[in-house]
């Protein structure tokens, strides 16, 4: 029997994941949206309590949220005649804490570590036993 290593193409992603992709991280690209999404995914909080601890006006908050919530970053909850945003789910609460993480990394020049994505099991080699 002879063993042959056999290297899957990685997995690739379609056009409409690469554009969805794309469209999030530019949105996530401003420092203001950024730290906007941040408070958020430590709970709600209403435009003007947003507009505050992002030092930005009411306007560019709403406006800013507005990319946000089309683009399902972020869900609103009414309660009378006053709106509060938070993050529309937990991969967007992930996403930041793990760009943190990297930033963290980056910072203090630490090693990475094994991840055990998906994706790391799908572009180890495979073996294929074949009789001969």
């Amino acid at each position: 029997m002879t063993k042959t290593i056999q290297h899957n193409p990685p997995p690739v992603l379609t056009p409409e994941q690469a554009s969805f992709i794309a469209d999030n991280f530019a949105a996530l690209g401003d420092p203001s949206r950024a730290r906007i999404i941040f408070v958020l995914t430590q709970g709600e909080h209403s435009v003007n309590a947003l507009a505050e601890i992002a030092k930005i006006s009411p306007s560019a908050v709403s406006h800013h949220l507005a990319r946000l919530r089309n683009l399902r970053l972020v869900r609103t909850r009414r309660d009378a005649n006053q709106v509060f945003y938070k993050v529309d789910d937990d991969h967007v609460a992930c996403l930041f804490q793990e760009m943190l993480s990297h930033l963290e990394h980056i910072k203090q020049n630490l090693p990475d570590h094994n991840t055990g994505y998906v994706t790391d099991i799908l572009l180890q080699p495979q073996e294929i036993h074949k009789s001969q």
